[in-house]
């Protein structure tokens, strides 16, 4: 009997240290996807200062997607959707639409990912500015 509970409690450990690896993997992709949208949105920004904040935000998910670049404008509306509404009313930012974007990109990366342990929404919030 001893013995099984020794086996429980190492794998107990193996488990929570197993999750900080984890949690640590999902911010770094956090981070240097939130690092990359950045320099992207810079960029478009100076190429085409005319255009509005959405088709700015349009233009550089479009990017980002390379062949699949039609659904760049679902994923604005769908980004819009999840972080406008609630909790309180707000206008649709960068940061949303990269929160939302590299949530999708992290889940979709495996099919074995149903969520994250990490709130990516901090780690964007970091790195993209609130005023763009």
């Amino acid at each position: 009997m001893h013995y099984v509970r020794n086996a429980l409690s190492r794998l107990l450990q193996f488990q929570r240290n197993l999750g900080v690896f984890v949690t640590r993997s999902e911010r770094r992709y956090a981070m240097e996807a939130s690092k990359q949208l950045l320099v992207l949105f810079r960029s478009k920004q100076r190429q085409h200062p005319d255009l509005s904040r959405r088709a700015l935000y349009e233009a550089v998910i479009a990017e980002r997607l390379g062949p699949e670049t039609s659904k760049a404008a679902e994923v604005i509306r769908r980004a819009e959707e999840s972080f406008t509404d609630w909790p309180v009313e707000r206008e649709l930012r960068f940061r949303h639409v990269v929160h939302y974007q590299i949530f999708n990109e992290y889940i979709r990366g495996s099919s074995a990912r149903q969520g994250t342990q990490t709130n990516m929404g901090v780690v964007v919030a970091r790195i993209i500015p609130e005023e763009i």
